[in-house]
């Protein structure tokens, strides 16, 4: 039986609530650098000691922007029999791409600059997912006869996989006009494919 959560409780989970949704709405609008705690407060409401009870830093906003990009990536795909390992990485791929870009210019270079300037990695739980469904992929691919058994590890696959997103992004955030980041994206980790279905020499 869950425990019955007082007013104050509810208060509290909808004031950390507002301070979450409007950090991220304003580091979207304006970008990480630029935006203060003490200005997410005054946009609440609240007091600079109030986003401490919640938050340790400004960089707990990143943190959390980014599992909540991963566990979408994770709850979007699952791995169905009736499509070849080829089809559910590429599906992986596209979701990844939608999620990047429905985030928006701003929002995505904003996270990945919270990530670089605070020093905040890849948030392990999110992560895990990605890492967890290729890993899934690979192994069934494998079983089928697609990939190769003695291309790269899953390890050495992932690795691969997380420097072609970086470099992408680092692409379209230097030219995000001429860039149409969908496509992009898929081209280049779509060519991942290829190493996976040749031995290793």
């Amino acid at each position: 039986m869950k425990e019955k959560l007082t007013s104050r409780d509810i208060q509290a989970r909808q004031t950390r609530e507002k301070l979450l949704r409007t950090a991220m709405e304003l580091i979207a609008e304006e970008g990480y650098r630029n935006v203060t705690i003490s200005r997410i407060c005054k946009e609440c409401g609240v007091s600079v000691g109030t986003f401490y009870q919640y938050f340790s830093a400004k960089r707990d906003i990143i943190v959390l922007m980014d599992r909540e990009h991963n566990e979408y990536l994770g709850s979007a795909c699952e791995i169905d029999s009736a499509k070849s390992a080829g089809e559910l990485y590429l599906h992986f791929v596209e979701k990844y791409m939608e999620r990047i870009e429905g985030s928006g210019f701003v929002l995505s270079k904003s996270l990945m600059l919270g990530q670089l300037e605070d020093n905040v990695g890849d948030d392990e739980a999110g992560v895990h997912l990605q890492r967890e469904f290729l890993g899934k992929v690979l192994a069934y691919g494998r079983e089928t006869g697609e990939f190769s058994p003695n291309a790269m590890s899953d390890e050495e696959f992932f690795e691969l996989f997380s420097v072609t997103i970086n470099g992408i992004l680092v692409t379209w955030f230097l030219n995000h006009d001429s860039i149409d980041l969908k496509p992009y994206g898929y081209k280049h980790l779509g060519r991942l494919l290829e190493l996976l279905k040749k031995p290793r020499k």
